[in-house]
């Protein structure tokens, strides 16, 4: 799923540049087996479970909005660490705590220094019970090919998924060893997986945005109530260094480069991703105007829209910009049959994940399509780089953007000349000023 997407990738760079984890401990024993420490185990609150491992590892399993990473307990000072998806941010929060018996008592207490502090009501306050068979756990460990290196701020994802490749649970571990060999474990609420069900599990290190290595979905055994324990063998996934000249395109509501004469596209990614994307941006005369930029950087896998799926990259490391691109052709689209389906406004880009109007013109003279809400139809007249629309009706349905929708009208009724570059449209008016870009969708 693309929101799982973006927020794996901001994880990753959360925990890459967080210091608070000077190593990786060593995994403990299973927080449900005997302890030695009575706090150690799975605590639980209404619908809220904590596990509290041996060695300080922290895990919500039964919370979809928050992964544990790090608790610790100094003179009855609880303080947990967690990556708190909605917010997009590591926070620390701190409570006073009390354990009787099978029964953890935690308060408010005064929020500790992290990477951002609490400012809500405290999450974890309240009388929490010993629930040790209320979760269950996969433990295992993940093997790199001989000779591999982890690269900087490495991040090991491991996800519990179903045989239809729905995720039961997941979580995101920051590398700091560079061992051949690295331990995992995951908990999950009990009642989320059933003993006649078939289970898998896939497992990633990234870094930057790119993909170094992945192992193949693996099948669990589950019996008596517990996963075995599993090892993952590691692939690497591609590992050239090339110099790329391609257009940098704004489409499909994101930046990627297109090999010139190809249609290869490639998604950016790594740490110069923002400077050359800041570049292009401030270089382009109109919103779609593509760029031509001569790329240096790692061609990798990089996660895709989809749960699990990934598509070709480049780990950015130096680029130039030039400043034409006649001899670098792109793939095309035509004028007419084409749904156009508006990408830019004005002189602004549009969020991808909204609704957004289209055309599609024939090759008589009509065009219809949709404003955002009202359908509309009407008639265009072209004739050579000129373009102009007649008299356009719409259906007359009330909609609440409708601002949005009359700017989109009132820049068709003011186009008089167009331009098309690979499979992007932007109407001009008649000072050359662009009035709306729109993206080539097949019909």
């Amino acid at each position: 799923m693309k929101q799982f997407v973006v927020l794996c990738l901001t994880g990753l760079a959360l925990l890459g540049c967080s210091d608070n984890d000077s190593r990786t401990p060593p995994i403990s024993s299973p927080a449900t087996s005997d302890t030695s420490n009575p706090l150690v185990g799975a605590w639980q609150n209404g619908e809220q479970t904590l596990v509290l491992e041996e060695n300080g590892d922290f895990y919500l399993p039964a919370d979809n909005q928050r992964q544990g990473l790090s608790w610790e307990n100094t003179d009855g000072t609880f303080t947990f660490r967690y990556l708190d998806n909605s917010r997009l941010a590591v926070e620390t929060q701190s409570a006073r705590g009390e354990q009787q018996q099978d029964t953890l008592s935690l308060s408010p207490a005064t929020p500790s220094t992290g990477e951002q502090e609490q400012t809500d009501s405290p999450l974890f306050t309240g009388d929490y019970q010993r629930a040790n068979s209320a979760v269950g756990h996969l433990s295992g460990k993940v093997e790199l090919p001989e000779d591999s290196e982890l690269p900087d701020k490495a991040v090991l994802t491991v996800s519990l998924l179903t045989r239809n490749d729905e995720a039961v649970i997941r979580r995101l571990i920051p590398l700091t060893s560079d061992a051949l060999s690295q331990p995992f474990r995951l908990y999950y609420p009990a009642s989320a997986v059933n003993a006649d069900s078939d289970y898998q599990v896939r497992s990633q290190i990234l870094a930057d945005g790119g993909l170094f290595f992945q192992s193949e979905p693996t099948p669990l055994d589950f019996t008596r109530g517990q996963f075995a324990d599993i090892t993952l063998p590691l692939s690497a996934v591609m590992t050239a260094s090339e110099t790329l000249r391609g257009a940098l395109v704004y489409q499909y509501g994101t930046t990627s480069l297109i090999l010139c004469n190809s249609d290869r596209r490639l998604q950016l990614a790594g740490p110069q991703r923002d400077d050359l994307i800041d570049a292009y941006e401030a270089a382009r005369e109109y919103p779609l105007q593509p760029r031509v930029a001569t790329v240096s950087g790692l061609l990798r896998k990089v996660p895709g829209e989809q749960e699990g799926s990934t598509q070709s990259g480049v780990i950015v490391e130096s680029f130039s910009l030039e400043s034409g691109y006649d001899d670098c052709r792109l793939p095309g689209a035509e004028l007419t049959n084409t749904r156009w389906q508006l990408s830019a406004l004005g002189d602004k880009t549009l969020d991808a994940s909204q609704q957004q109007p289209y055309l599609t013109l024939d090759g008589e003279g009509n065009v219809h399509g949709n404003a955002g809400c009202n359908g509309l139809n009407g008639s265009y007249q072209l004739k050579d780089d000129t373009l102009s629309f007649g008299t356009i009706a719409t259906t007359r349905k009330a909609c609440p953007d409708m601002a949005r929708e009359q700017a989109f009208l009132q820049a068709l009724k003011a186009a008089s000349g167009l331009r098309i570059d690979g499979e992007l449209l932007t109407l001009f008016d008649d000072n050359n000023q662009p009035l709306a870009g729109f993206q080539a969708i097949a019909l």
